[in-house]
């Protein structure tokens, strides 16, 4: 077979991996457009996070027994206070029952926890159409104990019940002073897990004896979208 023959034959070789590099470097960029229209969207709801944080620490500025920071995972609230709780068990003291119908009313005024589609820029509520996106913001409530034991004959039972009891009292005070939807709460109790500090000291079981509420608020992946999204 003459040279130009085979190079007829396999001109269609160099075709079609044309094609297949074409092909390739089309999915690549669009998966570069895709991951930088979602980071648009985080970035905006990054923003409304930080509003929010900018607004309750104006409003909890005189607040003795809950701390605030702003974390990469939304708003955090700090709760370890000695007098907290009434000692020895998980009801809450006066004066954090106050500050927290306090920061209640101040969760309540929050746009996240109230937003609209008219309040989402167009070129954010494209994007989340598209990917299906929706809007989530959440008051996370979590328990937790130092690793003392618990006698088992006590009704506070062990450091998982009393972390969860303590963390319940503090989500049942929130709601109801705040009035958001009870789909917009959850608790968990980690008992003398995930310490923060070394329960060797006085000051680290201290630490470690505290309840944590989480503040977030996201666009993410559902299957359904809620109402404000269609």
């Amino acid at each position: 077979m003459s040279a130009l023959a085979l190079k007829a034959r396999s001109s269609w070789l160099f075709s079609f991996g044309d094609l297949v590099t074409l092909l390739i470097t089309f999915f690549i960029m669009m998966i570069v457009l895709n991951k930088g229209e979602i980071s648009q969207v985080q970035k905006w709801a990054e923003s409304q996070l930080d509003t929010a944080y900018a607004q309750l620490t104006t409003q909890m500025a005189d607040a003795e027994y809950v701390s605030l920071s702003r974390t990469a995972n939304g708003i955090s609230v700090n709760i370890s206070h000695p007098e907290a709780f009434v000692k020895g068990g998980y009801n809450l003291s006066s004066a954090l029952e106050s500050e927290l119908t306090q920061l209640g009313k101040a969760l309540q005024s929050l746009k996240i926890f109230h937003l609209e589609r008219s309040d989402v820029p167009i070129h954010i509520l494209r994007i989340a159409d598209a990917d299906s996106l929706s809007w989530r913001s959440e008051v996370s409530v979590a328990g937790y104990t130092d690793d003392d034991q618990i006698d088992p004959q006590s009704p506070l039972r062990n450091n998982w019940f009393l972390s969860t009891m303590r963390a319940q009292n503090v989500m049942k005070s929130l709601y109801q002073s705040s009035e958001l939807k009870q789909s917009q709460f959850g608790v968990t109790g980690y008992g003398k897990y995930r310490p923060v500090a070394s329960n060797e000291t006085r000051e680290g079981k201290a630490k470690n004896r505290r309840v944590q509420v989480m503040i977030s608020a996201t666009f993410e992946k559902s299957a359904t979208q809620p109402a404000w999204f269609k």
